[in-house]
């Protein structure tokens, strides 16, 4: 791991203890009550390294749980995979279909509409791909199953007493076990959210 992937890592640990620790810095005006909502969420995972990673545009329209600073989201996800470039014998569909699912926690409110939040977002989804090989029948497609996690930190705007408004940023993995290293990516996320 290079200095810089331990300075963003030091960072973004920062950041989410600094969430934590809202109570002590933030006003209190989050609500006891269980919420419901709506969200609907666009990422975008930057490819580190070619064949170890992917480069993906994520659409995800989720249902969301809230209560007191605790948010749960799953839903439905569809990806966009942009072909690896120099191209490769490996040929992936643009198109696959998966879950996503995972929790945040907010902060209270630092400036009137502000808050920040830390992260953890789970995308299981399939990748077909055709790879070329010498000899009959010169394609051969493949599924490949992917279980994306990411840690992410960002900031959620209320444009008004129901809808806000999130961006973000974080680090993830193409693998199974939590932020795994050797299939290691940068993603950032826009979202939109209505709470009833």
């Amino acid at each position: 791991m290079t200095m810089s992937k331990f300075k963003i890592l030091h960072y973004l640990l920062l950041f989410l203890a600094f969430g934590l620790t809202d109570n002590i810095f933030c006003q209190d005006t989050v609500k006891s009550k269980l919420t419901f909502g709506w969200r609907f969420n666009t990422g975008y995972d930057f490819q580190v390294k070619h064949d170890n990673n992917l480069n993906i545009i994520r659409l995800a329209p989720l249902f969301s749980v809230n209560l007191k600073n605790h948010n749960f989201y799953i839903g439905p996800q569809y990806s966009y995979i942009f072909q690896p470039a120099p191209v490769s014998g490996e040929i992936y569909d643009n198109n696959s279909y998966g879950l996503n699912f995972g929790y945040r926690y907010n902060s209270g409110y630092f400036v009137d509409n502000l808050r920040m939040f830390g992260q953890f977002n789970y995308s299981l989804f399939w990748v077909n791909s055709s790879q070329y090989q010498l000899g009959l029948p010169y394609w051969k497609s493949i599924t490949t199953f992917y279980v994306k996690n990411d840690v992410s930190i960002g900031l959620d705007y209320r444009v008004v007493k129901k809808l806000h408004l999130a961006l973000g940023f974080g680090m993830g993995s193409y693998h199974a076990f939590f932020l795994v290293l050797d299939n290691f990516t940068f993603t950032s996320y826009l979202g939109v959210e209505y709470v009833f």
